[in-house]
């Protein structure tokens, strides 16, 4: 006798057995409009971050940053490593709004040095200060917009662990 041949049959949605209000967030209800604004500002971020940020940096182009802030070399090198950190986490998904409010406070570190301290708005440090002014505001609406899209802080926050040991002797 011929063997019958089998149809195949995909397996079933892995989510199924997960009651829908626990389920993790994979689609949001986000528009179309609201999805490219936030990555719009996502990118503006990172490439002024990448352009004026690190990349200067670590290529030894920001001598005259060096040249102002105490510490010289040292502090730029440290200011550049927290700007790659923030560039690769605004672009995974995961970390995009801690990388995107990380943005945010740096930008108001940069302004702050800007104005009150002692790197100054004068010369190449005026484009610098408004490149600033730019990512500051690209990175708070990639701030606000991520964290919509994930449903607010709680979301955001891992889930404490299960307490295993239900009492010690």
């Amino acid at each position: 006798p011929a063997q019958r041949r089998q149809e195949y049959t995909p397996p079933p949605d892995r989510w199924t057995c997960i009651p829908h209000d626990e389920r993790p967030a994979m689609h949001t209800n986000e528009t179309k409009a609201i999805t490219i604004t936030r990555w719009a500002a996502k990118l503006v971020a990172v490439l002024i971050l990448t352009i004026t940020g690190f990349v200067p940096k670590f290529t030894g182009m920001a001598g005259p940053l060096a040249d102002k802030l105490p510490g010289g070399w040292p502090v730029v090198i440290a200011i550049g490593v927290m700007e790659l950190i923030t560039v690769i986490a605004i672009l995974i998904p995961r970390t995009a709004f801690f990388g995107s409010l990380l943005a945010v406070f740096t930008m108001l570190g940069a302004i702050a040095s800007h104005i009150v301290g002692p790197v100054g708005i004068e010369g190449d440090f005026l484009g610098v200060f408004i490149a600033a002014l730019i990512t500051l505001a690209a990175s708070v609406i990639a701030t606000i917009l991520e964290l919509r899209k994930a449903g607010g802080v709680r979301k955001l926050m891992p889930k404490p662990a299960a307490d295993t040991h239900a009492s010690d002797p």
